[in-house]
């Protein structure tokens, strides 16, 4: 007999004596993969952090915590911090309710249209928000400046509040929009069946039966607002909040220490914030009928156009958002002059900081003054492109496995494996991006400098939301097929290729489309890995603005844009549905 044969049938026999089988030792192979993996990337920078914010000389002290805290000035962005996400949180969640009580307890027309508008914020980086405010209310805004003639501008707190709220609005409407509509409208029909009013129906049964959702939504909000940068950097003038100082002090003043001080003091209100909103979610499934009526009875006119001027007021404003940084990036010299132009999208050649895959632009291309600006003055472009693309596949599949591990196979550990796998939603991404520096800027961890580095991080840090789409989307296969393929011979890896991921296509690609579109557009998570060679078109919208091209920086925005939609429309061809609704039903 071949020996190697030999070999392979002693090794299953003594594999068998002790009771493992093939599928038992992969299911511990990968599993033991997944948690080495969070523990490494996820946890380590975590705690690399928080080792520099209290030890010094290999002494624990509270140094750092008392210069942030007895600083007014550093303090102060604690504060502000607080201020806007309480705010915005309060002002988003009570504008998402009634668009999503419109979109569910109406019969307006035009609730397709309004829903997808409201989607829009989720295909562009968050400082487009910014950047839109700033033209039409900044100090040489076309509305304050040239319409109104006042001196006043958007920058500071309000200008934070209002882009926050555009960039959070469709968040919490997703979650608001799935409560409303599990939530059986038969419980309203009764109500006002015994003589309830429609007003003391909406407070005695509506806003009860979807408590847990509004608390939810407003939980997210807040953690979307606290730990976001873009917005903030781009409109926030002086009022410095808590993602931005921490940026401030280890670009600015180098000071690496109170920077992981101020890390752990945000991580503080978003790990809070994020165990309200698991809680308050898994509260909300539960009051979810599964028998809920989604008939409506026609609604009064009055009702029904009310809501459709209410929602069709918000989906101006997101249109005013997208139009604005559009059309800035094609216009000469806004506001003055509105004359067409393509001159913004020339932007500056990084030459010979130019990554080594602008060289295949460079073979490909006949030479000319297009190849240069396609080859180096887009390198930031080609980079993200990249980045997205093997953070989309990468990304996708691994989430898959995860979720598979997690929801059919049930290994030992299994509850470790989940909370690792949904931490990363807790972790800001200023957070992540600082740990990163200060656990891997070291000679031995080859892909620090690396565009790996940046793919690795965004991975890790939009885990949770793949995991949790491929937990939904595996509780729909029914556990039969899996153990029919197993009785026919089938061992767990084709089992998985042949059988499961098929059945997983959709929502691999939903997922592959979601990783696809926050590796394009994500800030705060990779401002602190970029370096001279390798940029990214997010951070670089930043960098045009502060450098005074705000032009460009509309360019640059749409060019994202256009990336995204494009990624978009394939996900649509290839499935026949949208990724925006795949992202919505793991919420």
């Amino acid at each position: 007999m071949n020996r190697p044969l030999t070999d392979s049938l002693r090794f299953s026999s003594l594999f068998e004596r002790l009771g493992v089988t093939p599928d038992r030792l992969v299911t511990f192979l990968t599993s033991a993969f997944f948690l080495v993996l969070l523990l490494f990337f996820l946890l380590y920078p975590v705690i690399d952090i928080c080792r520099l914010s209290f030890l010094k000389e290999g002494k624990i002290t509270f140094e750092n915590y008392i210069a942030y805290f007895s600083n007014p000035r550093i303090f102060r962005s604690f504060t502000n911090s607080l201020y806007v996400s309480l705010l915005t949180m309060v002002i988003t969640t009570v504008t998402a309710f009634f668009f999503a009580y419109g979109l569910t307890r109406t019969t307006m027309p035009g609730k397709g249209i309004f829903y997808t508008i409201s989607t829009f914020p989720l295909i562009a980086p968050t400082i487009i928000q910014a950047l839109a405010l700033i033209l039409l209310f900044g100090r040489n805004g076309l509305i304050t400046r040239y319409l109104l003639g006042t001196s006043w501008n958007i920058y500071g707190a309000t200008g934070i509040i209002v882009g926050e709220f555009l960039y959070c609005f469709p968040n919490a409407l997703f979650i608001l929009y799935t409560t409303l509509s599990a939530v059986d409208t038969r419980l309203d029909e009764a109500a006002q069946s015994l003589g309830a009013s429609a007003l003391k129906t909406f407070f005695k049964v509506t806003l009860p039966s979807a408590k847990y959702g509004i608390a939810s939504a407003a939980a997210l909000t807040f953690n979307l607002t606290i730990t976001d940068f873009g917005i903030p950097v781009v409109i926030g003038g002086n009022y410095s909040v808590l993602a931005t100082e921490i940026v401030s002090q280890v670009f600015g003043l180098q000071r690496f220490d109170l920077g992981a001080t101020i890390s752990v003091i945000l991580l503080v209100p978003s790990i809070g914030a994020f165990a309200i909103n698991y809680y308050l979610s898994r509260k909300s499934y539960a009051l979810i009928s599964g028998q809920a009526r989604p008939f409506l009875q026609p609604s009064r006119p009055l009702k029904k156009w009310g809501f459709m001027i209410y929602c069709g007021i918000i989906c101006l404003a997101i249109l005013i958002v997208f139009v604005t940084v559009f059309f800035g990036a094609f216009v000469k010299t806004w506001p003055y002059d509105f004359s067409l132009t393509l001159k913004h999208f020339d932007f500056p050649s990084l030459g010979a900081h130019a990554p080594l895959w602008t060289d295949f632009w460079v073979s490909i291309l006949p030479e000319s003054s297009f190849r240069t600006m396609i080859a180096y003055k887009y390198a930031p472009i080609w980079t993200s492109l990249l980045v997205a693309i093997v953070v989309a596949v990468v990304g996708a599949f691994f989430t898959l496995i995860a979720g598979y591990l997690i929801e059919k196979k049930k290994p030992k550990g299994e509850q470790i494996l989940y909370t690792l796998s949904v931490l990363p939603a807790a972790i800001p991404g200023v957070v992540m991006g600082l740990g990163y520096v200060l656990a891997f800027n070291k000679p031995y961890f080859f892909i620090y400098g690396t565009i790996w580095i940046i793919i690795i991080n965004i991975i890790i840090c939009n885990f949770t939301l793949g995991v949790l789409t491929s937990i939904a989307n595996l509780k729909q296969i029914d556990k039969s097929i899996e153990e029919a393929a197993v009785s026919l011979g089938a061992g767990p890896i084709s089992t998985f290729t042949q059988v499961v991921f098929p059945l997983s296509r959709v929502a691999f690609f939903s997922t592959a489309t979601f990783f696809f579109m926050r590796a394009m557009t994500t800030i705060s998570a990779v401002i602190f890995l970029i370096s001279a060679t390798i940029k990214l078109a997010a951070i670089e919208i930043i960098f045009l603005d502060v450098d005074g091209r705000t032009a460009s920086a509309n360019a640059m925005c749409t060019v994202v844009v256009a990336i995204v939609v494009a990624a978009l429309l394939f996900m649509r061809f290839v499935t026949g549905r949208s990724a925006l609704m795949g992202m919505v039903s793991s919420k």
